[in-house]
């Protein structure tokens, strides 16, 4: 009989503890959230995009509906998303050196961050960040390794979180900067970078062509937020929000997720 190791016996813990804290911070009295009802009806309008999401949501929706439509499986979606994140984290610790304590105290900070507020929602934000957490994961590796193949696995994780939220593109044009300031900007003189970005645009492509025949509809859904809610928030606000960020309380003031 397999004995687990230490480590992968904790991981699986703070998998398992994921999942029933997701569960039990909703309280049984609250209904939906609104939007989330707007994503599971996408399921009954599949198509390569919409007015304000791009298409990956309406296909969880999609299997969703086939699993019963149920509230527990709306619930574990999002849960799923933030347990995989947990395991990115672990596993970027791991390769940057951490042991056990290390690698522990950063998935404890994960499970009881301010992701349990953002994994109890059906909405694109949970799959975003394991998107751009799995993203940074695959640029360290390859860095590690040169191995072309996780340039290649990189695009694909890309474009998966594209097609869920358009966010990412931000999160790529901040690295770019990133890396031509350390040692490894020769990774843009590396072939495989190019066709690893052909990869990418290839898998986004259909959404591209969507957004085109429909005059860009995305720059449309922006400038009605921008008109209708972004006018209420003031820059100064939400640049101290970024300080707590991560603190549920803060010596008088309430910073509460709720």
């Amino acid at each position: 009989m397999r004995v687990l190791k230490p480590a992968s016996f904790v991981l699986i813990l703070l998998i398992l503890a994921k999942f029933v804290i997701q569960y039990l911070v909703v309280h049984p009295a609250y209904d939906l959230q609104r939007d989330e009802y707007l994503h599971l009806d996408q399921a009954n309008h599949l198509a390569w995009g919409y007015a304000s999401v791009p298409p990956v949501t309406s296909w969880i929706s999609w299997m969703i509906l086939r699993l019963g439509n149920g509230e527990f499986w709306v619930r574990f979606f999002p849960a799923l998303f933030g347990a995989l994140t947990i395991v990115v984290v672990w596993e970027t610790t791991r390769r940057l050196g951490g042991k056990l304590f290390a690698l522990t105290a950063a998935a404890v900070a994960i499970l009881f961050s301010s992701l349990l507020r953002l994994n109890m929602l059906f909405q694109p934000n949970s799959l975003e960040i394991l998107c751009w957490t799995t993203f940074f994961y695959l640029i360290i590796v390859y860095i590690q390794t040169e191995k072309p193949k996780w340039l290649y696995i990189a695009a694909i994780v890309f474009a998966i979180g594209f097609l869920n939220k358009y966010n990412i593109v931000f999160m790529v044009a901040g690295l770019i900067p990133a890396i031509l300031i350390v040692p490894q900007r020769k990774l843009f003189l590396n072939k495989h970078l190019m066709g690893a970005a052909v990869l990418a645009l290839l898998l986004i492509s259909p959404n591209l062509i969507w957004q085109w025949q429909n005059n860009f509809p995305v720059f449309r859904h922006l400038e009605e937020l921008a008109t209708t809610q972004l006018l209420h928030v003031r820059r100064s606000d939400f640049l101290i929000d970024q300080v707590f960020f991560f603190y549920w309380v803060y010596p008088g003031i309430d910073r509460s997720v709720g």
